[in-house]
């Protein structure tokens, strides 16, 4: 066995090390929605999702995933095994002794993409299947790619972006779109109803748009930022905003110093960037998490520069990487939201919950369905807990907690990371 061969096997150790810690972390809001919709007959999955924007493609896998285990790190464990192969492509597509280790290298040790290898949705596949096909169209495997991008839009919808740059990048490309739209044709009737759902969100759900996607503004640059640097924040703000300069200058400079594939690399990131941006005047598109599928592009970039100058940016990149990952490792705040750990204790207490929503949580029904959980103030009840969680969409005044303080004390609180307070009311008589 080569040199080569033994580093890229020791890289691949090391991502899939980094993408089994703290694996057991409680399931969030979107990842017990996604478990409980992957719960359901195939047919349910196919024909009776219109109020959720997602295709069918990750709930089909998770569905079948699921027959093992409903376990949190069994779960998890299937977008590891995408974010472990995607190391693996993404050595293939660089096709250069040390172009493809220092993008398997980084990539390896990227926050944002050990965060989203450990999410029990969509996303870390959609990131693999992203570099397949970029890998089919370098190698002019053109009916493959067509095949791999008919699985993006199975998976997500903002693929179309790859697709675009990917004409852009070689405009014959275009022909073999029509492949995957024949491909996509059973799902359409299925997207019209989702994409309607989609358009009309602030009309059921008011601010979710803001939730859903980033400000004109600073969208561009928190993409690029999170991509290198993860899903964190340091207090003071005067140092996070130091560290993001920093981190943005870095990734400058390797832009600057790359000079590998780069009309190629500053399409496919740039291109589904700029596109989601754009739509998301339209419909909420733009967190970067939709976009993982260019992540693969800016680790290339970095890897250019680290071909150029290793050290250098060997050591700029290790140092992003740990900062990224300790902060996650270390600190519940930047984790998922503890819903088994707050509806383990509501268990416990046996008092009805108020949740200001138009249904009780998805986690709800994935940790305890029985759980007495109701969405309007309980008249006539001695004592109840009141969630806050997303009041600030659903209820921006506190209406129902000022109601609620008319005829009940409040008598205890209890804060759960990312689900935030619960307040324990009891009777004023």
């Amino acid at each position: 066995m080569g040199k080569e061969k033994i580093i890229l096997i020791l890289i691949l150790v090391l991502g899939l090390g980094l993408r089994l810690v703290n694996l057991n972390q409680s399931l969030w809001l979107d990842e017990a929605s996604q478990a409980m919709m992957s719960s359901q007959p195939v047919s349910k999955i196919w024909f009776e999702r219109s109020g959720d924007f997602h295709p069918p493609f990750f709930y089909i896998l998770a569905h079948y995933w699921m027959q093992v285990s409903h376990d949190e790190v069994w779960l998890r464990l299937l977008p590891v095994m995408f974010g472990v192969v995607s190391i693996s492509l993404i050595y293939l597509l660089a096709g250069r002794k040390k172009f493809g280790i220092f993008s398997a290298f980084f990539l390896a040790i990227n926050p944002y993409h050990i965060y989203y290898s450990q999410e029990f949705r969509s996303y870390s596949m959609l990131a693999m299947l992203g570099i397949l096909s970029m890998y089919f169209l370098i190698r002019k495997k053109y009916i493959w790619m067509a095949i791999t991008n008919a699985l993006i839009l199975y998976t997500h919808y903002s693929g179309i972006f790859l697709i675009l740059a990917q004409f852009l990048i070689v405009p014959s490309s275009i022909i073999y779109f029509l492949i995957s739209i024949i491909l996509y044709i059973p799902w359409l009737p299925r997207f019209a109803e989702q994409l309607q759902s989609g358009v009309n969100i602030d009309t059921y759900i008011p601010g979710w748009r803001n939730v859903l996607t980033l400000s004109p503004i600073k969208a561009i640059p928190e993409i690029i930022f999170k991509f290198m640097a993860g899903r964190i924040n340091l207090f003071p703000k005067w140092i996070y905003a130091i560290y993001i300069v920093f981190v943005l200058g870095v990734t400058g400079f390797a832009v600057f110093l790359n000079r590998l594939e780069r009309k190629l690399l500053w399409i496919w990131l740039g291109v589904p960037i700029l596109a989601s941006f754009l739509l998301s005047f339209w419909i909420p598109q733009t967190q970067p998490f939709r976009l993982l599928f260019t992540l693969p592009a800016l680790i290339m970039i970095l890897a250019g520069a680290a071909v150029r100058f290793p050290k250098t940016f060997v050591t700029l990149v290790v140092y992003i990487s740990i900062v990224g990952n300790v902060l996650y490792f270390t600190r519940p705040r930047l984790q998922r939201e503890q819903w088994r750990q707050a509806i383990d204790f509501l268990r416990q207490q046996n008092i009805t919950v108020v949740v200001k929503f138009f249904d009780k949580f998805a986690p709800f029904y994935w940790y305890d369905p029985n759980l007495n959980v109701v969405t309007k103030i309980p008249f006539g009840e001695k004592s109840f807990f009141y969630m806050e969680y997303l009041t600030g969409l659903t209820d921006p005044d506190n209406k129902i907690k000022f109601e609620i303080e008319k005829n009940w004390k409040l008598v205890d609180t209890k804060n759960f990371e990312g689900v935030g307070l619960i307040y324990k009311y009891e009777s004023r008589n």
